[in-house]
């Protein structure tokens, strides 16, 4: 008989505070060891055991064969501990459970101690140069990160406790099965003392507990977001597994990373932002905490891609998707999501899938499809009057009713006629009736649209709008000029109306500032484009819909819903407003928008070829989940589309194996009838150089025909794994190749010039037409070694002779041109010249301009991970490492770590360094009303953000160091 102590206490008195007291009785503890190991029981009073002190020790005995038990579980006579797995603890509330450790613990082990010591006291030194200049809150995390190991215990490798087949349900002693601080940061940090009737219950369905799939579907604006973070704290802090937050847009991870920091820093957990620019592939592999990636789709694709190919998808415990209903997206963002999940869905279905939507039309559908339980409520805190005008006749809208349009009114706002010829909508009436005590968005069909209303309301509203927070208006104005050295000139303007306009033609920083001044009532009024309604939250008092179409395109009722949902938010008031201004033409199209049903999330799968079906045809291939045709045909099985589900995939299949991208890896023939009934037949591959260098002519000659059958193995060719490596489209990945294999024998090195022409996106620089005034000015500007890049990209003096004068050239690709305008204003851009010196000077938009930074900055990490891929390509490897950061930035390098902070560019880095905060330890550790002391134009809300995110990173840097340092001492066994 061999005795051993496990030691089992509850970190909630420590880590939260009070842990609930549980019941006086005596109960059973049962520990059920995996493998049908004996069994250990110990007869215990619970309440002291778990509430007492933490460091009870409680003998017990094996009463068994200890070879067997030390086989399953390693435990072996050289003293190696681990944990126990797949434990099952009865009569124990989530709180006290999810937070029991088990430690085997032999007393003549002193060489291991002393490893562990040294160890330690490695950690200790980099923790005093990393973090010794933070603050006291830093401190704190500090000390929890490096806490001492007590003599008598000895530490061991942590291993996942999997409670997934454990019936848990909730107890009323606990948060939802998470400890009560949880609870009071949620109250101290969003304001929310107590949840909704719908979230309760959400959270005490056993599907949720049970840890399996679910999606819920509800209103804007219903609190459906609270639910998820909980699920995924719940996740991090009980389960010890990483949590994947999946948003639609850039700005709504910013926005929610900036949300959850305060929940990091108390709770101890890692947030990772996988955005733009942002995000290491594949994700550091954490050895002492768990993260939360927030990131969107086409991220959240790339990190479960490495995930899987490295073995690793098991880390992550809970995938979240915001706005679910994206999957019936065109465009490729829904064929993406649905690839994504289904690769989840095949490889590991233990991960739980966690789905949000609007109300949609087939949500049984794809219910069915994650093999989820769904929950659908009709909830809104605050009520929605919804309202139709035409002309001066406008109607409240009741879906109850077989009318539809009722208690019809006139609106008069006696409007003089010079007015009403300015504004025949009144425009400026229905904005005077909340303003400027209460909000007003309102929505237009296009940009120029947006600024022309802005503009208007300038001369309709009452003058004595311009006396209302005239010094908060003054600093916001100050604050956007400081941004880029200039202020557009209508916003100059309409600000002091406490009005603006808000596109994707402003740059995210300006953007930012007139959210912050809407939310904060310095700005009244913003007209915006539809992109708002889903990218941002701003609620406000009234919505006006300024017409029923997007461009040209008419409304659908999913896009209705999503704007009117800004109307009324919890603790804005009791009621919101909508009111939609139509003309007479299209009153009926009208009434058939606002009585039709949700609409659907169709499948594009298949529809989208090169981010849907070759995508997740050639992911599987490269991550080995499929091999064969019969793999493809089951994997597919399991996606939303999953009708008719083998022609399609044969028909993708087929034009991938003509392609080359993929290959059949031996020649088959049908031996058998039943391979016969079941093959196709493949018209020889293409003569493409791309495919397959090493095909000789006469190989090509035998290749009559290729029948592939179920068993056929597959294979990627080289090309095709650098494509999907490199998270580019097929389409994209042949045109780069093919620029990268011309300028190997040409490439000019002089300046960044030419490498940065490689590395500018393409599908950007088709939307941007250049000048012709501009580009021949420019051109002939150039000097000798930067003509010669543009000689060899076919561009001369007579070409852009040819676009001053408003020829199109036809001896050159409209498309280089295009490419090479766009370089240039790069180029502008990496010398430091601001973003609104290079729109004005190129005539394109400022956020157009900077939308371009950000995406080359990421299609350069992509181009550098095709090259990888690609042995011909190593030089470029190299040459192209650093230019994604570099162009992140575009600022003097002492700069460059305090723009990895949010909020924080080029202006605004500036003012920080010029005031003393010269890194992110001084920034982590200032004192937010010092620096808004030092610093014009700073909220205290902004400097906040500032400060706990530097702290964030901090903590960040500290991590990964500490695992590098973990790692390389394991090597040196000391």
């Amino acid at each position: 008989m061999t005795s051993f102590n496990v030691k089992i206490f509850s970190k909630a008195e420590e880590k939260w505070n009070k842990a609930e007291t549980l019941s006086s009785k005596s109960e059973d503890i049962t520990i059920k060891a995996n493998f049908n190991c004996p069994k250990i029981t110990e007869k215990n009073n619970i309440k002291s055991l778990l509430t007492g002190n933490e460091n009870i020790l409680n003998s017990v005995e094996l009463d068994s064969n200890l070879t067997q038990f030390s086989k399953e579980f390693d435990i072996v006579d050289n003293s190696e501990t681990n944990y126990l797995q797949d434990l099952s603890f009865n009569q124990i509330s989530n709180e006290s459970r999810f937070f029991i450790e088990n430690e085997v613990q032999y007393s003549n082990n002193n060489d291991r101690l002393k490893s562990v010591r040294s160890k330690h006291n490695v950690f200790k030194q980099y923790g005093k140069d990393i973090c010794g200049d933070l603050n006291d809150s830093v401190n704190l995390l500090k000390s929890k990160l490096f806490t001492p190991y007590k003599d008598e215990v000895i530490p061991i490798k942590r291993k996942y406790l999997d409670f997934g087949n454990t019936n848990l349900q909730p107890y009323p002693v606990s948060f939802y099965g998470l400890p009560n601080r949880v609870k009071e940061l949620i109250k101290n940090i969003k304001g929310i003392d107590k949840l909704y009737d719908w979230q309760n219950e959400c959270l005490s369905m056993k599907v949720v507990n049970d840890r399996q799939n679910f999606i819920y579907a509800l209103p804007t604006s219903g609190g459906k977001t609270l639910v998820a973070e909980i699920l995924m704290l719940k996740e991090i802090i009980c389960y010890k597994r990483n949590a994947i937050f999946i948003l639609p847009f850039v700005a709504l991870v910013q926005e929610k990373v900036q949300s959850l920091i305060p929940f990091a820093l108390e709770l101890n957990f890692l947030i990772e932002e996988y955005a733009a620019e942002k995000g290491h592939y594949p994700p550091r592999k954490r050895r002492k905490k768990n993260s939360i990636y927030i990131c969107t789709i086409e991220k959240a694709q790339s990190i479960i891609n490495c995930l899987i190919e490295l073995d690793r998808l098991n880390e992550i415990g809970i995938i979240v998707v915001d706005e679910l209903h994206l999957l019936g997206e065109s465009g490729g963002r829904g064929a993406t999501l649905e690839c994504l999940l289904t690769k989840v869905i095949h490889v590991n279905s233990n991960i739980q899938i966690i789905g949000m939507s609007a109300t949609i039309g087939n949500l049984k559908e794809i219910s069915t499809f994650l093999n989820a339980e769904m929950y659908v409520h009709n909830f809104r805190p605050i009520a929605i009057k919804e309202y139709v005008k035409c002309e001066s006749e406008i109607w409240l809208v009741d879906s109850r009713t077989e009318e539809l349009f009722t208690d019809k009114k006139i609106i008069n706002y006696k409007y003089s006629e010079k007015a009403l010829q300015l504004d025949p909508d009144y425009l400026g009436g229905l904005v005077m009736d909340v303003v400027p005590n209460d909000s007003c968005l309102i929505f237009c069909s296009s940009k120029k649209n947006c600024e022309n209303v802005a503009m208007l309301l300038t001369r309709v509203l009452f003058k004595s709008l311009e006396s209302h927070k005239v010094d908060e208006k003054l600093v916001l104005l100050n604050a956007l000029k400081n941004e880029s050295d200039k202020i557009c000139p209508i916003l100059k303007k309409t600000i002091k109306f406490g009005v603006a306009y808000h596109h994707s033609g402003l740059t995210a920083e300006e953007r930012r500032l007139l959210e912050e001044a809407f939310r904060s009532g310095i700005l009244c009024v913003i007209s915006c484009t539809s992109t708002l309604a889903a990218g941002v939250n701003l609620p406000a008092r009234r919505v006006i819909l300024r017409s029923p179409y997007i461009g040209l395109q008419f409304l659908n009722i999913s896009r209705y819903k999503q704007m009117i949902g800004r109307a009324g938010r919890a603790g804005m008031g009791e009621i919101g407003e909508s009111i939609l201004i139509c003309t007479r033409k299209d009153i009926v199209k009208i009434r058939e928008l606002l009585s039709s049903k949700m609409d659907e999330a169709i499948t594009s799968l298949h529809i989208e070829k090169d981010r849907g079906m070759n995508n997740i045809i050639i992911s599987s291939v490269l991550l080995s989940i499929a091999k064969t045709r019969f793999d493809l045909h089951n994997i597919l099985s399991k996606t939303l589309l999953n009708i008719n589900i083998k022609e399609v995939t044969d028909k993708a299949l087929v034009s991938l194996l003509k392609s080359g991208i993929i290959r059949a890896k031996e020649k088959n023939s049908a031996d058998t009838t039943s391979q016969k009934l079941d093959s196709t037949v493949i018209f020889p591959t293409q003569n493409n150089a791309l495919t397959d260098g090493e095909s000789t002519s006469e190989e090509k000659e035998k290749k009559k025909c290729i029948v592939l059958i179920n068993s056929t193995e597959l294979e990627l060719c080289p090309l095709g794994r650098a494509a999907m490596k490199g998270s580019i489209e097929l389409r994209t990945a042949y045109t780069l190749y093919e620029d990268l294999k011309t300028a190997q024998t040409n490439l000019i090195l002089v300046d960044h010039l030419h490498l940065m022409y490689l590395i500018t996106p393409y599908d950007i620089a088709s939307q941007i037409n250049p000048v012709g005034t501009v580009f021949y000015d420019v051109i002939m500007s150039l000097p000798t070694h930067q003509m010669k890049v543009a000689k060899l990209l076919g561009i001369n003096e007579a070409v852009v002779d040819k676009l001053r004068a408003g020829i199109t050239p036809k001896y050159v690709d409209k498309k280089v041109v295009q490419r090479f305008y766009v370089t240039l204003m790069l180029h502008e851009l990496w010398n430091h010249q601001s973003i609104l010196n290079v729109a004005d000077k190129y005539q394109v938009n400022r956020g157009t301009v900077q939308h371009l930074l950000s995406s080359t900055s990421s299609f350069a990490s992509s181009t550098v991970r095709f090259c990888q891929e690609l042995e011909e390509f190593w030089a470029f490897r190299d040459l192209l490492m650093t230019f994604g950061q570099k162009l992140t930035y575009c600022c003097a390098s002492e700069l460059e770590p305090l723009m990895e902070l949010p909020y924080v560019k080029l202006g605004r880095a500036r003012q920080l360094y010029k005031a003393g905060y010269k890194t992110l330890q001084l920034i982590a550790k200032a004192k937010p009303e010092e620096m808004i002391e030092r610093i014009e134009h700073l909220s205290t809300r902004l400097v906040s953000k500032i400060v706990s995110a530097a702290k964030l990173l901090l903590l960040e840097k500290v991590e990964n160091l500490r695992d590098e340092v973990e790692e390389v001492l394991d090597g040196l066994d000391i």
